[in-house]
């Protein structure tokens, strides 16, 4: 151990000592006040006004119940709790006795008024809400004031005007002091953030959860345990404690039952807990805890946090936390909040990654099929015509130089399909769309055997190249859709831009889709439309279809 560990640990023991130990701050300010106030009487040879002896007796017997009191305190967060309320009666009855004996006409610094006063008040404050914040200074306020007027009628010398400022102060300060107390809802706290590059997943959260946890609340000792909503088992981190991480069955453990309902601190051993709930101050409970979490780690005395998510729900346990206390359930809440709310954001990435994958799987089947399969199912016919070639007597070199170059041309879009999955958004550019299809048409036309040509358009259209290969994607499935099931040998594509939309129209001889078919919308055709938020119209009769699309413009 160097010499600069020690210096460090003393400078750590005042924050070790009073932090989240409401209980604690409130009882050594007491003692403070009152030792200092019981010794400023006792040098002052003008003091006590009235009742000396009667005065030193209540002040000293006020001094030994604060410290009393901070040793409560200081051992049991239970009694701290508990003892609330009658030490803040204690406290305002030394109150009013202090200004009793002390009131006169000397000038304002003599009475006890202002540190008494502004300390009653903090007191309320920081034990309970802004509501009995502002009961307490009204309350003392008032009795202020009797015992100024019980004062007005058995003493000559009395200043009046001062004692009715003073009552107009206590009422503004409590006023202040009670805004103060309805904006000091919660606890300040560090946020919670999961690390990048950890492996995803529940494990590693809890683990980081872990930490978190102990660090916040300074617990020596700590357990997490989460289980999914749809998953029967449930995982378990710890520190410092003997039960080992695992994954708990249902026959181990009951993630229906066995977490904790409301944020608690808690002693097993003698049947007390002080309870929150929905936010508010701890209330205590007499009584047996039931914790099977708290059981299957062995914790006797702890804070339990209840654990809520969109997925999951789960506990974390808090014991060995130095000046434990009612404190420590809302902070508690707090940091369950925290690591509530990560849970939730990664449950949300999950789920957006699984749909950003689904998309994709999607967007990479309906490529497959669109081009690949049917350039696949291009070149069986193509063969099958040329194997009746061949035995026809024909020559198969110039059918086979075709097929080759056309297989060269799908390796070519197969090779830009790749990049596209690898570069993304990144690798597009412009296109203009015009060229696009007429140079895809002509290698369809040589493809498939037919005549597939394009109308010349107006002027040449720019498009995204994601846009372009939509439209290229839809021309070829049109295409292979009016070979193979329509027998046609003639297909004709229009493009046109008017009114921020772009108007593909593909006409085929064909013999159309059968009348018995209630929907004759291509099921590929019509999902990439959709997608492309278009519209897809098709007419269907004996002399051939006809596809009229409509694409916004601006679509990316």
């Amino acid at each position: 151990m160097t010499a600069a560990e020690p210096r460090s640990s003393w400078s750590e023991l005042p924050r070790r000592a009073f932090e989240y130990s409401s209980g604690r701050v409130i009882a050594v300010t007491r003692l403070v006040l009152a030792g200092v106030f019981f010794l400023a009487l006792w040098v002052d040879p003008s003091q006590p006004v009235r009742a000396s002896t009667l005065g030193y007796v209540l002040l000293f017997g006020y001094m030994l119940l604060a410290a009393a009191l901070l040793a409560t305190s200081w051992r049991s967060w239970w009694w701290d709790h508990r003892l609330a309320w009658p030490a803040m009666l204690a406290d305002v009855f030394a109150f009013l006795a202090a200004v009793f004996v002390t009131e006169g006409t000397a000038d304002d610094f003599t009475s006890p008024f202002l540190a008494f006063f502004a300390f009653l008040m903090l007191a309320a404050t920081i034990r309970w809400d802004w509501r009995m914040t502002l009961l307490t200074g009204l309350a003392i306020t008032g009795l202020y004031l009797l015992v100024g007027l019980f004062i007005a009628t058995i003493e000559i010398e009395f200043d009046v005007f001062r004692f009715g400022r003073r009552v107009i102060y206590m009422l503004v300060l409590s006023l202040i002091l009670a805004w103060f107390g309805l904006q000091r809802r919660e606890q300040a706290i560090g946020r919670f953030v999961e690390r990048l590059g950890d492996p995803p997943g529940e494990p590693a959260l809890l683990d980081q959860a872990l930490h978190y946890a102990a660090s916040q609340s300074r617990a020596r000792r700590a357990a997490i345990a989460w289980g999914e909503y749809e998953e029967p088992a449930v995982e378990l981190r710890t520190r410092g404690l003997a039960a080992p991480p695992a994954r708990l069955g249902p026959a181990e453990f009951d993630a229906e039952t066995g977490f904790a309902r409301d944020a608690r601190l808690f002693d097993r051993k003698h049947g007390r807990a002080l309870v929150g709930r929905r936010g508010q101050r701890p209330v205590a409970v007499a009584g047996p805890v039931i914790d099977p979490l708290a059981d299957l780690c062995g914790i006797e005395v702890g804070v339990a946090l209840p654990l809520t998510g969109l997925t999951g729900r789960g506990e974390l346990l808090l014991c060995d936390i130095p000046g434990v206390g009612g404190d420590h359930v809302q902070v508690g809440s707090l940091i369950a909040r925290e690591i509530t709310a990560a849970f939730d954001r990664q449950a949300t990435l999950a789920l957006a990654g699984e749909t950003a994958l689904a998309r994709v799987r999607d967007s990479l089947a309906r490529d497959l099929h669109d081009s690949v399969a049917q350039s696949l199912a291009g070149a069986s016919l193509r063969l099958e015509g040329l194997r009746a070639w061949i035995k026809a007597g024909g020559d198969p070199d110039a059918e086979i130089d075709s097929m080759k170059q056309s297989l060269r041309e799908e390796q070519g879009h197969v090779r830009t399909l790749i990049s596209r999955l690898r570069l993304g958004a990144e690798g597009e550019t412009e296109v203009e769309a015009g060229g696009a299809i007429r140079t895809l048409l002509a290698s369809l036309s040589a493809q498939w055997g037919v005549a597939a040509q394009a109308v010349p358009g107006d002027a040449p259209i720019q498009v995204s190249g994601r846009l372009a290969h939509e439209l290229e994607q839809v021309l070829r499935e049109a295409v292979a859709n009016a070979v193979r099931h329509g027998n046609a040998n003639l297909i004709t594509a229009t493009l046109a831009a008017a009114n921020g939309e772009l108007r593909l129209r593909i006409k085929d001889d064909g013999k159309g889709f059968p009348e018995s078919d209630p929907d004759p919308r291509p099921w590929s055709i019509g999902g990439r439309i959709d997608k492309l938020g278009g519209r897809l119209s098709v007419i269907s009769g004996p002399g051939g279809t006809t596809l009229d699309i409509s694409i916004p413009r601006g679509t990316p």
